[in-house]
């Protein structure tokens, strides 16, 4: 494990995800809710920022040379069932659910007078799917290029379903590769082939602790690259449960998300995110002291996983930071935003509390011991300077030593 992580347990402070960064309006959204729900705000935080990026919908990019950013998330809120995992993902993402009704009326009326087969070519705009199988979902993104939020109360139901009927199938190759990757994606079956433009997958759910370990110790999640994918939304150490939020009037709170989320959801041009030149050296900095990191061999492993995914999302909520701004502060239609100093060092701020949280779940998995053989190897040698006694003195050859350290 690396030397920082190692400091970082050892801090007293519980880990919290700062919201200074968003804005007022947005704040006092999440403050009211987290009161009335009576949880964490970082459960509310969670699905507030996979809303916002779903009504952003491919509206909002970002882009630098073969770079490209759409308002995407995988997020898992973790934590027992005693506080309001799913309650805080329904109040959030509600403005969503209603325009799908709406939208699904609208189809029916439509298609009342259509056979069944008719009706099923005619395409279903939605923003939200609760539980589809993979070539349904992908069907779903065909028609829909503003992206599908996948929203699941529990997500090892998500997890459990991956090549549920087809245990050699693709199902989670899918989702590991709509991860930050636009690129056209085509299925070819036989006598059907489909091509989804730049497919936008969201995600959001819940999931417990005590099926962490059971669940995922030995699987292969933990090594593709698919549990590095996700945002962990953590309970605080010290938070307490409030009886007051009873009385919590929460009127304005959902006046105000629905107005927010709805001005996104009326955007008709696309809008550029644009990084300004401090910003964009701040966010350079924080990939360069990885990079460094990675070479002195004090990041690596899963945590070096965890940090090459922070640093996709690192960009993805500043953007959605700055969005929400552009929303809830009812700033006039422009094609540019321009994201600023303080956008990024918040992101970052951020991305320091999902590292901590990502690195609870995997000490969860492997019950602490999460350090297999060659990761010991990349630990020790970067205290000791001469790879040839390195390897003699725990009985491996110099080659071997050498192959671990390079590979």
């Amino acid at each position: 494990m690396s030397e920082r992580l190692e400091n970082l347990r050892l801090e007293a402070e519980p880990v919290r995800l700062s919201l200074d960064g968003l804005p007022y309006k947005v704040q006092e959204v999440i403050n009211t809710y987290a009161r009335a729900l009576n949880c964490p705000k970082e459960y509310v935080t969670g699905p507030a920022m996979v809303a916002a990026s779903q009504a952003a919908g491919n509206m909002f990019v970002w882009q630098k040379g073969t770079h490209k950013c759409y308002p995407q998330f995988y997020a898992a809120l973790l934590g027992d069932s005693t506080v309001s995992k799913t309650g805080s993902i329904r109040v959030m993402l509600k403005p969503l659910k209603e325009e799908d009704y709406k939208l699904y009326s609208r189809w029916k009326s439509d298609t009342a007078e259509m056979k069944k087969d008719e009706a099923a070519k005619i395409p279903l705009k939605c923003y939200l799917v609760n539980e589809a199988t993979l070539e349904a979902y992908q069907l779903k993104l065909s028609e829909n290029p503003q992206g599908i939020t996948f929203q699941n109360d529990e997500l090892l139901s998500f997890f459990g379903g991956l090549n549920r009927y087809n245990p050699n199938g693709a199902d989670e190759k899918f989702y590991l590769t709509c991860f930050g990757n636009y690129e056209n994606f085509t299925r070819a079956r036989v006598g059907e082939t489909r091509c989804i433009q730049h497919p936008i997958v969201r995600i959001v759910g819940g999931i417990q602790p005590d099926v962490l370990k059971p669940y995922f110790e030995g699987s292969t999640m933990l090594a593709d690259g698919m549990l590095p994918r996700f945002l962990w939304f953590d309970v605080p150490s010290d938070f307490m449960f409030d009886v007051s939020g009873e009385n919590v009037d929460i009127r304005e709170a959902e006046r105000t998300w629905s107005e927010i989320i709805h001005k996104l959801l009326d955007q008709k041009n696309e809008v550029e995110l644009v990084f300004e030149d401090r910003a964009w050296q701040i966010y350079n900095n924080y990939k360069i002291d990885h990079y460094k990191a990675k070479n002195k061999r004090t990041l690596y492993g899963y945590e070096a996983s965890i940090c090459g995914k922070l640093e996709i999302y690192a960009i993805i909520w500043a953007m959605t930071t700055r969005i929400l701004r552009y929303a809830a502060e009812d700033e006039p239609e422009d094609n540019r935003l321009m994201i600023v100093e303080g956008d990024i060092n918040y992101s970052l701020s951020c991305m320091e509390y999902f590292r901590k949280t990502a690195m609870k779940v995997y000490d969860i998995i492997t019950n602490g011991k999460g350090l297999n053989p060659a990761d010991c190897i990349r630990g020790l040698s970067a205290m000791i300077k001469n790879q040839s006694l390195f390897a003699e003195a725990i009985g491996k050859s110099h080659q071997y030593v050498n192959k671990v350290l390079n590979g």
